[in-house]
């Protein structure tokens, strides 16, 4: 009876062994695959960001070029700021009410 309770031991204390090892590795394997996730994800969003923000300033260097090329053709020191605010509020009404939709 000593026997079957020491080989019953060595076996509990194999299997505890060999499921520690593999919850360790895939406690380890399920971290490292949720650091990589939300670093991937982190980075499309600091990139998504950067493009957006060197767009934007792009437009408003445009827009700033027009009210002034405006401003030089039509000869006056206003009506091309006038026009151009003008024109990117309709832009910014048409496009807030198809977004309403």
């Amino acid at each position: 009876m000593s026997k079957a309770g020491l080989f019953e031991t060595l076996i509990e204390i194999l299997s505890s062994a060999m499921v520690g090892k593999v919850l360790s590795d895939l406690d380890s394997k399920l971290k490292d695959y949720a650091t990589s996730f939300a670093q991937r994800i982190v980075r499309r969003i600091m990139l998504m960001v950067a493009g957006f923000t060197i767009t934007l300033i792009g437009i408003i260097f445009l827009f700033v070029a027009s009210a002034l090329y405006l401003n030089e053709f039509l000869k006056s020191a206003w009506i091309g700021w006038g026009v151009v605010g003008l024109a990117v509020l309709v832009v910014g009404l048409i496009t807030y009410a198809t977004s309403r939709r």
